[in-house]
């Protein structure tokens, strides 16, 4: 029997895989007869040329209604790359991560190379070691960092190694950071392994990923919560309101006066924000 042919986020096609579809729910903490559930009824509904998107939206519209906490957590990838298209800084948001992990740092640093100066996104430090950090954002449909990000970030330390003394730049003290909302190829891979360089995407490395480091600290986007719509971002941007967390301190009333969200939709937002930091 020929299964349902669905369209991927880039345009290409593939047969739809229910199991696929449920291990997906499952891996977001949902238990296996909620994911049972969701699957089933959303299998019903699936139709030739669908996209990934709308079962995507399907799905999480279920899951919603049962386990706000596993909604967040099966919509967190698309949460965090709806960051740029609102306006918010996805190093803003990196750098707050390395913060709850315990790292102290700084945004935006000049450093000197030998050949050219040097605009680091983040420089982390935690006790003798200090991270460069390279961020790379993506949020086109099945976007991916390449080699050549990873070999820019490299030569970009070796310049800045070069115009330091072994003594002052220990290479067991200083480390490249390449930190990515996207999957890498198996080049970029295997070129940050040879390089001796920490690469971390959405679900790379297989411990202490992007997406186990933000679920770690609970350190969700404000673009998770369900009520939050594209005007609600615009508002939350221009505040340099990033993470659910800051939403707690400002209240429904000063949402509603100050950003002029809707009462009924604030209330949601706020309660939203309770359960899942609260």
């Amino acid at each position: 029997m020929t299964r349902v042919q669905i369209v991927k986020e880039d345009g290409e096609k593939e047969a739809f895989d229910a199991e696929k579809l449920c291990y997906s729910i499952e891996q977001s903490g949902a238990p296996a007869d909620l994911a049972k559930n969701v699957c089933s009824a959303v299998e019903q509904k699936v139709t030739p040329e669908v996209t990934t998107t709308q079962i995507f939206r399907q799905a999480l519209g279920y899951l919603i209604k049962e386990d706000l906490e596993v909604s967040v957590r099966y919509s967190l990838r698309r949460a965090v790359s709806a960051l740029g298209p609102a306006g918010f800084l996805f190093e803003q948001y990196l750098e707050a991560l390395m913060q709850a992990h315990g790292y102290e740092t700084e945004r935006n640093v000049m450093m000197q190379g030998k050949c050219v100066d040097h605009e680091v996104d983040i420089v982390a430090r935690k006790g003798n070691k200090v991270c460069l950090i390279e961020a790379k954002y993506r949020n086109e449909a099945g976007g991916k960092t390449h080699i050549n990000d990873v070999m820019y970030a490299d030569a970009r330390l070796i310049d800045i190694a070069s115009q330091h003394s072994e003594k002052t730049f220990d290479e067991d003290h200083y480390q490249m950071w390449v930190m990515t909302n996207t999957k890498f190829t198996e080049k970029a891979i295997t070129y940050g392994r040879c390089r001796r360089m920490k690469i971390i995407g959405w679900n790379y490395p297989g411990q202490g990923n992007l997406a186990e480091m933000i679920v770690d600290k609970r350190l969700y986007p404000v673009t998770v919560l369900p009520s939050v719509s594209h005007f609600e971002r615009e508002q939350f941007a221009k505040q340099q309101m990033i993470l659910v967390r800051d939403l707690l301190p400002y209240g429904v009333g000063q949402m509603i006066n100050d950003l002029g969200i809707p009462p009924q939709i604030a209330e949601k937002i706020i309660a939203e924000a309770s359960q899942l930091v609260g």
